[in-house]
């Protein structure tokens, strides 16, 4: 058996087998250190379970505990013990990796650290320990089959430890073969003179012959558009030789340039801990925290594939948007639909099997949603974290089903990895930043994009230059840009380095590491046979980019050459022909069609009229229709609604929410409560209330508008009942629905309270608003159509109503006209509740005429004005479209070109 070495072939390489040609791939695997060491260990029986790094944290941090008070990383670990433990843990495999064996060596830091190492149970092995590990057993060569190892890259340029494997491996008989890159281009070109330069040879003038080009971009956009067309541009064959590195590991972008060329795809894209169902593990935690934070549930439920049925997950959702808390109204009708549901969908069976099933069905459910079990700052026991891990790996198991898709697996594994570093942590509580810490490590590795796939088709993409080991005709370094692989500094002294070394610990040191990072890049460009392009976007998103490491050795080269070698990307957008890298990239003209602009009168299909009949109209629909009629026949007529996430309501809404909940039930139908201990009863109903349906308010973050609102709703509550008694009002009852007509106009509506003293009756309408200016200039200007519908519905039937009016919560003040039951300074207005219906009624019967006629009109363009009916009551809106989330259909804010 042989196998091949490469310090980066653990992931995509080119070729995909080295050395093919002379043997074949059969027994002669190409691997990188960590395949090494497996095919090693599996050879000589070492082979063991791959331990997660979460895992070695929480075990090398009760190592550290367990070691004892006053030692070097002592005030930092009493602070945030895992991330102390992480880096303390890379600092010992780095001593590890150079030959350390856990002994003291005169130092006080690295024996404190050999404390460590002493102390608690045996550490789970990384990768250093296993490669250490395997030094002792490869001589005696029991089941070792490996008789040859072709390495190739300079042996004397790999990384201390692995060198040192491979010289027990040519100790214990097994052939060592090096293979060096070497300047593989044709000779008396750009491209190889560069390759001269970077072995050390003369520098020579540059003639742009095209084998060597610096492309440069804007942004990234353009140069996929460059490289795109570039190999668009050449014969079909050429893809095969041909191969893109990606050192940011993403090629998501120039994936779409390609493929709108009919190109393959390259397929690479970087491993997201936020990857779809990976994201369940950390929500199950969020939501079992106390103070319940409603919108890690609704992250949860509106997840593509949540852990509950999705139409059940959906429903949940809506009642967690409308009441944001649990066990309040719409969550509890929210739980008996999903039954009712699963209840119908077994209609066939047996009546109390089924039951029996759904009730189960149900309860498993339940557990996802049961937030608020844990205080935060209390923490939580290991075993419920464990059962927490546990549910999620094997909801993720259940629906992987045994298939192999990589979320679900990933999922699956981090939730295993969590739960066995808890068991090595030893501890039996658990602080909820110490959870996050183990949650974040445990998904740190991620998961590649799933439907971001290598298509066939010759094109290859790596994404270290040093997985190049073989040369390669057509070499595009996308994203050329800095920093590069950067070089970790040593966290030891000098005195530590030196007490290190006289107790034999080889540690590869700051000129060592980037003279190999150096000479890797270098490399890829020796690769190269034909063509080397290297693209060079000056942003990266909204960041400028910086030089990359290469292009500084390469300066000598360049110099006087820029024109010569440098291409612009944006000269595809301003010449119809250009030549880039030897081959003529041409682009034809297209047409410029100007985008529709915005339209102020629209016709109506006959299919939309007809929905016309039989309307009824609400006190908003007709808010709307007085504002804009495009806006109304929209929304209210044909049912448009703008698409969006669903989104928790803000702090005032919830406020608002929370006020009208504590005055229905403060206020049940007869006389107002007496005065003394409403506001006490108030805040009672606030406590109770608060968890049920606003629960973002106990978020600490709204700690200080809480506080404020814990006064001022009882307190707003206290004067509505004030002034009930002040009025000598009774109630007529709270959240009312009503329906009427006045003339052809069909009504309904909710009135927030219905009030009566003897046979007057009125309306007030409950607002929670920061200034009451804009209700003031509502009813002195008579625009007040909440209050005139309501009017209406209140005298269906009942003989003449008076004029209601607005009860401001925060500021504790009744706005209404004079004539009211309501207030002490009435408001005089331009006309009385009754002329103002009147005005709704007659404007909605001219809006409705000219939708039946087939036209509507978009108020915000100025020639509606035009077109507007004659004798209109209500003047036209000053700006109808400030809250209009539908402007991109009436097409206002598109100018001409």
């Amino acid at each position: 058996m042989q196998l091949f070495f490469g310090a980066s072939a653990d992931g995509r390489v080119f070729p995909d087998f080295a050395g093919a040609g002379e043997a074949g791939a059969l027994d002669s695997p190409l691997v990188g250190p960590a395949g090494l060491l497996e095919a090693l260990e599996t050879q000589l029986g070492l082979l063991g379970p791959a331990t997660a790094k979460a895992v070695r944290i929480a075990a090398y941090l009760s190592k550290l505990r367990a070691a004892g008070e006053g030692r070097f990383w002592s005030a930092s670990f009493a602070k945030d013990p895992w991330s102390t433990s992480a880096t303390l843990l890379g600092w010992r495999d780095a001593l590890v990796a150079g030959g350390w064996r856990g002994a003291s060596v005169g130092a006080a830091r690295l024996d404190d650290l050999a404390a460590a190492e002493a102390a608690g149970a045996p550490l789970p092995p990384g990768l250093a320990d296993r490669a250490i590990a395997l030094l002792p057993a490869i001589p005696a060569r029991h089941g070792l089959r490996l008789t040859r190892l072709s390495v190739l890259e300079p042996i004397a340029r790999l990384q201390p430890l692995w060198r040192r494997l491979v010289d027990a491996l040519k100790e214990s008989g097994v052939e060592v073969v090096e293979t060096a890159a070497a300047s593989a281009a044709t000779d008396h070109s750009d491209l190889s003179r560069v390759q001269t330069a970077l072995d050390g040879g003369p520098v020579q003038t540059m003639t742009g012959d095209g084998t060597f080009t610096l492309v440069e971009a804007d942004t990234v956009l353009m140069a996929a558009e460059a490289v795109a067309d570039w190999l668009a541009a050449g014969p079909p064959q050429d893809l095969a030789g041909a191969v893109v590195l990606a050192p940011d590991g993403d090629t998501a972008l120039l994936d779409r340039a390609l493929a709108a060329r009919g190109l393959p795809a390259l397929g690479l894209s970087n491993a997201s801990p936020w990857r779809g169902a990976l994201q369940i593990l950390r929500l199950a935690f969020a939501v079992a925290w106390r103070p319940f934070d409603p919108r890690a549930l609704l992250n949860l439920l509106v997840l593509p594939r949540p852990p509950i049925g999705r139409f059940a997950a959906s429903r949940l959702a809506r009642a967690l948007v409308a009441e944001p808390g649990l066990e309040g109204r719409a969550w509890t009708e929210a739980w008996d639909a999903i039954a009712i549901s699963l209840l119908e969908r077994r209609a066939g069976e047996e009546p109390e099997a089924a039951a029996s099933k759904v009730k189960q069905q149900v309860a498993r459910w339940r557990t996802w949603t049961d937030g608020g079990q844990f205080a935060r700052a209390e923490g939580m026991s290991a075993n419920d974290t464990r059962q927490i891990a546990g549910r999620v790996a094997a909801w993720a198991m259940e629906t992987n089903a045994g298939g192999d898709d990589r979320t679900l697996l990933a999922l699956a594994a981090a939730a295993a990895a969590f739960a066995e570093a808890v068991d090595n942590l030893g501890q039996d509580r658990l602080p909820a930043l110490l959870i996050e810490r183990i949650l974040a490590q445990a998904l740190a590795d991620g998961v590649a994009n799933p439907e971001h796939v290598a298509e066939a088709g010759g094109l290859r993409a790596v994404r270290s230059p040093a997985a190049l080991l073989a040369p390669v005709a057509r070499l595009v370094w996308w994203n050329f840009v800095g920093p590069g692989e950067r070089v970790a500094s040593s966290p030891w002294s000098l005195a530590e380095q030196a007490a290190l070394s006289a107790a034999g610990v080889r540690l590869e040191t700051a000129p060592e590491a980037a003279h190999r990072i150096s000479a890797g890049y270098a490399d890829a460009l020796r690769r190269a046979t034909s063509h080397a392009i290297l693209v060079r976007p000056a942003l990266a998103a909204a960041d400028q980019t910086v030089t990359h490491p290469l292009e500084h050795q390469l300066r000598p080269v360049l110099a006087g050459a820029a024109d010569k070698v440098t291409w612009r990307a944006e000269r595809l957008l301003s010449e119809a022909a250009t030549s880039l890298a030897g081959r003529k990239l041409a682009r034809l003209p297209i047409e410029v069609i100007a985008p529709p602009l915005g339209q102020a009168v629209w016709s109506v299909p006959e299919a939309a009229r007809l929905r016309l009949a039989g309307r009824r109209e609400s006190a908003t629909s007709l808010g709307r229709l007085m504002n804009c009629q495009l806006l109304w026949f929209a929304q209210d007529v044909l049912g448009l609604r703008p698409g969006r996430f669903a989104e928790i309501p803000g702090p005032d809404q919830l406020f608002g929410n929370l006020a009208h909940a504590i005055a229905n039930r403060l206020l049940p139908a007869g006389p107002p409560p007496a005065l003394a201990g409403v506001r006490a009863r108030a805040g009672e109903l606030f406590e109770e209330l608060l968890p049920r349906m606003a629960a973002p308010l106990q978020q600490p973050q709204l700690a200080g508008e809480l506080a404020a609102a814990r006064q001022m709703v009882p307190a707003a509550l206290e004067a509505l009942v004030r002034l009930l008694h002040d009025r000598k009002l009774e109630v007529v009852g709270a959240e009312i629905e009503r329906q009427g007509a006045v003339g052809g106009l069909v009504l309904q509506g909710r009135m927030d309270l219905l009030v009566r003293r003897a046979a007057r009756v009125a309306v007030l309408d409950m607002k929670w608003t920061h200034s009451e200016r804009r209700y003031r200039e509502e009813i002195g200007e008579g625009r007040a159509v909440q209050l005139a519908v309501y009017g209406a519905l209140v005298a269906n039937g009942e003989g003449a109503a008076t004029p209601g009016g607005y009860f401001l919560l925060r500021q504790r003040r009744v706005l209404a006209q004079p004539g009211s039951l309501l207030a002490d300074d009435p408001i005089e207005a331009r006309r009385s509740e009754p002329e103002a219906l009147q005005l709704v009624v007659n404007d909605w019967t001219a809006w409705r005429d000219l939708a039946e006629q087939g036209t509507v009109l978009a108020a915000g363009l100025p020639e509606s004005a035009l077109h507007r009916p004659v004798g209109l009551g209500f003047e036209a809106s000053a700006d109808p479209c400030k809250y209009c989330e539908l402007t991109t259909l009436c097409r206002i804010n598109v100018e001409a070109l």
